[in-house]
């Protein structure tokens, strides 16, 4: 693939992902927010998949830093504390923030195994 027909597809891609976190936040998250949480793992297993699986360069670049980069994100996570802790709920938000990163690190670790399996 030329490089405009990857950054057309990593845009595409990332459309894609965007959507889908924002559809899931809208649908999961009330007082916890469980959705962001669910697509921030399920984006870390699938990345650790794709990486396990050597896909190659431009599969890597469209899935995984397009859709999966744009389906996962810090920023959503850490919006998610910062509004916790302003409710009064400082020790949810460090509970969240503690089970985003370890449990996204495990599932990451469990997608590079399962693409290095295939």
């Amino acid at each position: 693939m030329t490089v405009v027909a990857v950054m057309a597809a990593m845009l595409a891609a990332a459309g894609v992902g965007t959507i889908v976190r924002f559809l899931t936040s809208l649908l999961f998250n009330d007082q916890f927010p469980v959705g962001t949480l669910a697509v921030n793992l399920l984006a870390s297993t699938l990345l650790g998949l794709l990486v396990g699986a050597d896909v190659g360069d431009s599969m890597s670049l469209i899935v995984g830093t397009g859709a999966l980069g744009a389906l996962s994100t810090w920023s959503a996570a850490a919006n998610e504390a910062a509004i916790m802790a302003r409710r009064g709920e400082g020790y949810l938000a460090l509970a969240y923030l503690a089970l985003t990163v370890l449990s996204g690190v495990t599932f990451a670790w469990f997608g590079l195994q399962l693409g290095q399996a295939l």
